[in-house]
């Protein structure tokens, strides 16, 4: 292995001879296992080793992969799959000198994205893995609570995308509760019912423990990278290397007043002013009532909880620069 640092970070190269190979074949509508099969086929023709790893649940995957991170004999822990199975990996990975390798194969691909990694080529994406080429990243680190500030924490979760609460998260619950339609069109039928739902939640946001916002929001999102949703840029300056999350608000806006404001994040070009707010910080505590955090596409935890950047925490494979 060399290592070499790079301010912030560190990037380095590590001989990749076998991996383990983590698959959720309900990813991307069964892409991830097409996805795994030719990433498989790849490493093969390029002499690397592969151990597949699918648990009957979430809970047997994690164990898989937290077994697989210290293993000796394994070089890199590979995702096939899409930012769900990333977090789960994540969980296991994090803080630990083993790279996570990435064959998109999801809806939103987001950690694809970030780290330039091609979706819809899992060969091309293998090959990048076999290269061996990594960097280290930062994380962010979700802390539970029961109820307030002086109360133990219930838990902790990594996310290496965005955290999100509010009217996303509010959408997703309500996603998931509907049977019907099915696909996509569940998820726009619950955007239709929250928007006609329209409503700002009481908050209240400590950065570093010092600057504090009591208002009503409409949501808000906390970026270690740039994007969520498959590409929309909730958190345009948001740099995976800084040591700080971004948090962008929408704040107690009306529905026509927003609309302009969603168009922006869909084209990457959302900025301060005019119902948004934007602030970065190593340390975020957030309150709403009732209300579930999201993050990587995933439910993560019911408010309240306290959000960390944590420098280094992450190891990609990545194209080299």
């Amino acid at each position: 292995m060399t290592v070499e640092n790079q301010g912030n970070f560190q990037v380095g190269t590590t001989e990749i001879r076998r991996v383990a190979m983590i698959t959720n074949p309900a990813a991307g509508k069964g892409e991830a296992v097409h996805a795994a099969q030719k990433a498989r086929q790849r490493f093969s023709e390029l002499g690397i080793d592969v151990v597949s790893l699918q648990g009957a649940s979430a809970e047997s995957s994690l164990q898989l992969a937290e077994a697989a991170v210290v293993d000796e004999r394994i070089d890199a822990l590979v995702v096939a799959g899409g930012d769900g199975l990333i977090n789960l990996a994540l969980q296991a990975q994090a803080h630990t000198d083993m790279p996570l390798g990435i064959i998109p194969a999801g809806t939103g691909n987001d950690h694809a994205r970030e780290y330039n990694i091609p979706t819809g080529d899992p060969v091309r994406a293998a090959e990048i893995i076999a290269d061996g080429f990594w960097t280290t990243t930062d994380l962010g680190l979700i802390t539970e609570y029961e109820t307030n500030e002086a109360s133990e924490p219930s838990g902790s979760r990594w996310f290496g995308t965005i955290s999100c609460a509010g009217f996303d998260s509010l959408v997703t619950d309500r996603s998931n509760a509907l049977t019907w339609p099915k696909g996509k069109s569940r998820y726009s039928v619950a955007i239709f019912a929250e928007v006609l739902n329209w409503k700002a939640t009481p908050t209240r946001i400590v950065l570093d423990h010092e600057i504090e916002l009591n208002d009503p929001i409409i949501l808000c999102s906390i970026g270690n990278t740039r994007t969520y949703g498959g590409g929309m840029k909730i958190c345009p300056r948001a740099n995976h290397h800084d040591g700080l999350l971004d948090l962008t608000i929408m704040e107690d806006i009306g529905r026509l007043q927003a609309l302009p404001r969603f168009s922006h994040i869909l084209k990457g070009t959302l900025t301060p002013g005019d119902g948004i707010s934007m602030y970065r910080a190593k340390h975020v505590r957030i309150e709403m009532p009732k209300m579930n955090c999201y993050a990587d596409g995933d439910l993560m935890a019911t408010l309240p909880i306290e959000l960390e950047a944590v420098p280094g925490a992450g190891r990609y494979l990545v194209p080299r620069p």
